[in-house]
């Protein structure tokens, strides 16, 4: 497929719906959950980026690169997830920060471009609502950059996505010829549930795996027995 998506980084701009004092972060940076004894201060992470740390898979401990001051909803934290690189910086784009809907999540993604798109796509997928939907486009467009270039990127990361997914169902139907399972991957693609479409894409390969089973002589060498080989031995007669 054709696009214009950056082969290394992704920058993404959300908007945030809600937040609270949901986290903190420890003495060295890491965040922890509000209850965690170690927290020397609160962090406000919000619906975005509590998702997005969700749905990444493996993702590590994220660290809080600038620390919220009296401001709980300002900061910046960093993770990793194998080969990808993930930063979050939350920061106000109107009305001086003073309620939730005032701020942004600017979501830096860098490394391979399939494994930053499938991100977007469970990141949409799991929020409910379109994160590129701007409240205040004119304070977008003046402070932080054009409002239509935002989504299109969304919307180009969720059809890449989308794409590789399809590619999956399409390389396995080659290989296995048509199923329900197939079938179930279709309309789990149509749903926009990633999760379901490799899950029966799973199932097929497992109940296409034949076993057979071998003999083995003890010296490890194996082999089969064939009936028509097998030499009869007469035990109808005893040795007087």
């Amino acid at each position: 497929m054709q696009e214009s998506l950056d082969p290394s980084t992704s920058v993404l701009y959300a908007q945030v719906r809600k937040a609270g004092p949901s986290h903190g972060h420890d003495e060295e940076g890491h965040l922890r959950l509000k209850a965690h004894p170690s927290n020397v201060t609160s962090v406000w992470l919000g619906d975005v980026t509590t998702t997005l740390l969700r749905v990444v898979s493996g993702v590590s401990t994220p660290l809080v690169q600038q620390s919220p001051r009296f401001d709980e909803q300002r900061w910046i934290i960093s993770a990793k997830s194998g080969d990808l690189n993930l930063e979050v910086e939350s920061l106000p784009y109107w009305g001086f920060g003073l309620i939730t809907r005032c701020y942004l999540n600017k979501i830096t993604l860098t490394g391979p471009l399939e494994q930053r798109a499938r991100i977007v796509y469970d990141l949409v997928s799991s929020l409910g609502h379109k994160p590129w939907e701007i409240f205040r486009k004119g304070s977008f467009n003046r402070k932080i950059g054009e409002y239509g270039s935002n989504e299109k990127s969304w919307k180009e990361h969720i059809e890449r996505a989308k794409w590789d997914l399809n590619e999956m169902i399409e390389n396995t139907l080659s290989q296995k010829g048509e199923s329900p399972e197939i079938e179930i991957a279709r309309n789990a693609l149509a749903d926009d549930n990633a999760p379901a479409v490799l899950r029966a894409l799973a199932r097929l390969e497992a109940d296409s795996i034949d076993i057979e089973i071998e003999e083995v002589d003890p010296d490890g060498a194996v082999y089969s027995l064939d009936e028509e080989h097998i030499p009869l031995v007469d035990l109808s007669s005893e040795e007087e």
